[in-house]
């Protein structure tokens, strides 16, 4: 199994539009200066990939998926994604749904009356996300859901032509907390975390088939008890991977963990490797990637900056 993270930043991405436009933040104006530049981060995104079967499971398809794709896809030679996981239901985490009808199998057809062809999938791509989320999938992507098999019928009862549009076909698959499920094969536990007051998003854990413990938490600004008591659970192997939530260094916000905040959860969870995801423009790369690594040394921690791109094999 292997894991590329697609995306490591805010829903603003860095470097910011605001800072670039302003010309007042060192980090973002180095990060649109250098197409190369590890401070460049998209939206939070994994691409989880089962090497045995050649399937790849998308995690979030927010606001810069279509970027994420065109840069990382073609190395990889990802041409499908077969499956979808949702954290949660915001903007950098689902409005790049609709660029999906470009990366999902697709059969050609030419209409017998209007002669025009068509790109039609066969079979609709699961959505795996919480109830509350797929309420928004729903109604703000009510054309990329399939109702129904796809109809030859593209004229009206009258005749008339239909004007087709080639859309991603989905199906909303409502997984509950806790409970395990599977997204092309992969097996995939969700467990609720805290993303701002009376908000509920996802983490998940996946690998448990390759004897690997991988955790995603991409966007938390609290642990709930049941969920820590999961993450510290000493009955249980050690974590191999923890990714994440760390918008900025010690800057408090209302939705977000800061670092502090993770060195303070690591401290007991004690994972083997994290990686922070979600971090805006207060992360600076070369400086920050280096004092993260010293300080982790000093208490006992491995603790990295994620970038986009960055590829982990399980187990």
């Amino acid at each position: 199994m292997e894991v590329i993270v697609l995306g490591c930043g805010p829903s603003s991405s860095v470097p910011s539009m605001r800072c670039v436009l302003r010309q007042d933040c060192a980090v973002c104006l180095e990060a649109h200066a250098n197409p190369h530049s590890k401070n460049r981060r998209l939206n939070p995104s994994l691409l989880v990939r089962n090497l045995a079967t050649h399937t790849n499971v998308l995690v979030d398809c927010g606001k810069t998926f279509r970027e994420a794709a065109l840069r990382f896809f073609p190395p990889l030679g990802v041409t499908t994604v077969h499956a979808l996981v949702l954290t949660h239901d915001h903007a950098d985490a689902l409005l790049g749904m609709d660029d999906l009808r470009e990366v999902q199998a697709h059969n050609e057809t030419v209409d017998p009356v209007t002669k025009e062809r068509y790109k039609i999938s066969p079979e609709a791509m699961k959505v795996h996300c919480s109830e509350r989320t797929s309420c928004d999938v729903i109604a703000k992507f009510p054309y990329l859901i399939d109702h129904e098999p796809s109809s030859q019928l593209l004229v009206d009862d009258e005749g008339v032509p239909k004007p087709f549009r080639w859309t991603a076909k989905l199906e909303v698959d409502i997984f509950h907390p806790w409970k395990p499920f599977e997204a092309s094969g992969i097996r995939f536990l969700p467990f609720p975390v805290i993303h701002g007051a009376g908000y509920t998003s996802f983490g998940f854990e996946f690998g448990s088939e390759l004897g690997a413990r991988f955790v995603y938490i991409s966007d938390v600004s609290e642990i709930p008890e049941e969920t820590k008591a999961f993450l510290n659970d000493a009955t249980k192997p050690r974590i191999d991977i923890l990714l994440i939530d760390a918008l900025n260094l010690e800057t408090y916000h209302s939705t977000h963990m800061t670092l502090q905040n993770v060195v303070e959860e690591i401290a007991t969870i004690k994972p083997k490797r994290t990686l922070l995801t979600g971090m805006g423009h207060d992360f600076d790369y070369p400086k920050h990637s280096v004092e993260l690594l010293e300080m982790g040394e000093a208490k006992g921690l491995n603790i990295e900056m994620t970038y986009d791109g960055l590829h982990v094999t399980l187990p």
